[in-house]
């Protein structure tokens, strides 16, 4: 069980560090490359839904800003608490 939780944990940290690149990315804007089309499809599955959610049910006028990124956060660390006992098992 360990094992899997360690493999899970590793996971969400490389999701993470690869979001951030994302991030910081995005504000640069390089041409498309290799390294970039792959990390956009990576990250962009993962964002697209929950974008998609936030353009549903978010005001218009919070709308100026593509608050995925930090939702994905959250959810990558409500995913880690909610896993978090297990790790004991």
């Amino acid at each position: 069980m360990r094992a899997i939780m360690g493999l899970i944990d590793l996971v969400l940290n490389l999701f993470s560090i690869l979001l951030w690149i994302h991030v910081i990315l995005s504000w640069v804007r390089p041409a498309a490359n290799r390294w970039t089309v792959l990390l956009n499809s990576i990250v962009e599955p993962v964002l697209t839904p929950i974008r998609n959610f936030l353009r549903r049910y978010l005001p218009s006028q919070f709308q100026i800003f593509d608050w995925s990124p930090i939702v994905c956060w959250l959810l990558i660390s409500l995913i880690r608490q909610l896993l978090s006992p297990l790790r004991y098992f």
